[in-house]
């Protein structure tokens, strides 16, 4: 009996200690388990956090190279033409004394108002003729100027607008950098003669006030009229612009403006010959 009972508390005595030990054993594995999920949900969250930014990183860059180009046609023809320092080394305009000379023409003037500042062009050594193309017929200054406000750019890019009935309009300043040729403006003036002469041909009017505009500016610049000074559009740039029917005239037009500042120049030495011949008279 005595050994009976003895081997029921052994027995006992060691199913008790195998049940109370084995909580012990699976609470360290668990501890173990839930450090090790720890540790993983740390290296995926700074994993995931690497990813966010990298992706974020990679959309600023992004961004801040798509920033720059189109604002307006200057700052997209600045920077495709590697002419971003130029800008820091020229004077924004003021009309007080930064204005070009006149014209000696009569010349409907506009006061647009231009969302940048404009600034002044450091040489003059070629005009660039346009037509307006789409739409055709008559358009004047203040809806091209709505029409490139409307595209996000400083105003309107030609520096002046001659319509059907021969009248000048004023679009940017003439002293200041244009919009209107692609890598072109900082050299050019840019003129545009309303229509689209691949249907239409130009009046007379804006024929003659073309020819008057043009010996003006060639004067004011002292530019010798050939086909390297007064070009079209589609000279410069790859474009139809002005138009094949304006296009075919511009060689009839260099030789107007020449003749133009030759006679100019002839009247001038006439006068001062007379001056002369009065001054000698007894």
């Amino acid at each position: 009996m005595k050994s009976f009972m003895k081997f029921v508390f052994v027995l006992t005595t060691a199913v008790a200690v195998s049940v109370f030990s084995l909580p012990s054993v699976s609470a360290s594995e668990q501890a173990e388990a839930v450090q090790s999920q720890d540790q993983t949900a740390a290296v995926q969250n700074a994993s995931s956090k690497e990813q966010v930014k990298k992706k974020k990183t990679k959309k600023s860059k992004k961004k801040a190279a798509q920033v720059r180009p189109a604002t307006s046609t200057e700052k997209a023809d600045t920077y495709q033409k590697g002419q971003a320092a130029h800008d820091d080394g020229l004077s924004v305009y003021n009309p007080e004394k930064d204005a070009a000379p006149s014209e000696g023409l009569v010349i409907e003037e506009t006061n647009f108002h231009f969302t940048e500042p404009l600034l002044v062009r450091p040489r003059t050594d070629m005009i660039v003729i346009h037509h307006v193309g789409i739409p055709d017929g008559d358009t004047p200054a203040a809806a091209i100027h709505r029409a490139h406000l409307a595209n996000g750019w400083a105003g309107i890019g030609y520096h002046y607008v001659i319509r059907k009935n021969g009248v000048i309009e004023r679009g940017r300043p003439l002293a200041v950098v244009g919009a209107h040729a692609y890598g072109e403006n900082y050299h050019t003036v840019g003129i545009n003669v309303t229509g689209n002469f691949d249907k239409e041909v130009p009046t007379d009017a804006q024929m003659k006030s073309l020819t008057e505009l043009v010996t003006a500016l060639c004067r004011i610049y002292h530019i010798d009229p050939g086909p390297a000074t007064i070009v079209g559009h589609r000279d410069v740039n790859s474009t139809d612009c002005p138009g094949k029917n304006l296009y075919r005239l511009l060689p009839q037009l260099r030789d107007d403006v020449e003749l133009n500042i030759y006679a100019e120049k002839l009247k001038g030495t006439h006068l001062l010959k007379l001056k002369k011949y009065e001054t000698e008279k007894p």
